[in-house]
């Protein structure tokens, strides 16, 4: 049986078939094989604990390399910080999130070069240390277009001591993957 060629009428119908199919589409699992972490399973119906730091402080120390350095491979070693592009669109539940995802990804990149231009003796500075906020909310499935729950925290601090003073450079929004925190924005975000 040889197939038909699309008619001009037949275009109309295709898109509401799309149409209809797209709900469906988009509460499917985009990441089948990606293995959701239980702090972040889609049924979590109240808080899970908070998460500790972790390696948290390790990650930073690789953000402060790209703030202090501003190499591309420092700042490319710095994305570890950054919540990863899977976990992220598997958190949305929101159209577009892989294009939300890339600007995130240059406001960050942006954000350190511009930390860069604005502390003066930056290039000169030692790592302090790290401190997540104790500034948390818990982000149940439905907020802020997510389908999964996490932890945000709030202003944490990479302390940077330059020419003899410690300095903090606040780390706007960090979530929880898992047992894991990652930067979504590292200053405010337009």
């Amino acid at each position: 049986m040889r197939a038909r060629p699309l008619r001009p009428w037949m275009f109309p119908l295709f898109a509401a078939v799309l149409c209809t199919a797209l709900p469906w589409l988009a509460a499917a699992d985009p990441w089948p094989s990606l293995a959701i972490p239980s702090q972040n399973a889609r049924d979590a119906r109240s808080p899970t604990p908070r998460p500790p730091a972790g390696d948290a402080t390790e990650r930073a120390r690789h953000l402060f390399d790209a703030l202090r350095t501003g190499t591309p491979d420092r700042v490319e070693a710095a994305m570890d910080f950054f919540l990863p592009r899977e976990p992220f669109l598997a958190i949305k539940d929101m159209s577009g999130a892989a294009g939300y995802f890339n600007t995130l990804t240059r406001a960050y990149r942006h954000d350190i070069a511009a930390f860069r231009t604005e502390i003066p003796g930056l290039a000169r500075a030692t790592f302090s240390r790290f401190e997540l906020s104790r500034a948390c909310t818990w982000m149940a499935a439905g907020r802020e277009a997510n389908r999964l729950p996490y932890w945000s925290c709030y202003r944490s601090k990479l302390f940077v001591n330059v020419d003899g003073r410690e300095r903090p450079l606040e780390v706007r929004v960090m979530i929880n993957w898992g047992e894991r925190w990652y930067v979504t924005h590292l200053r405010p975000f337009h």
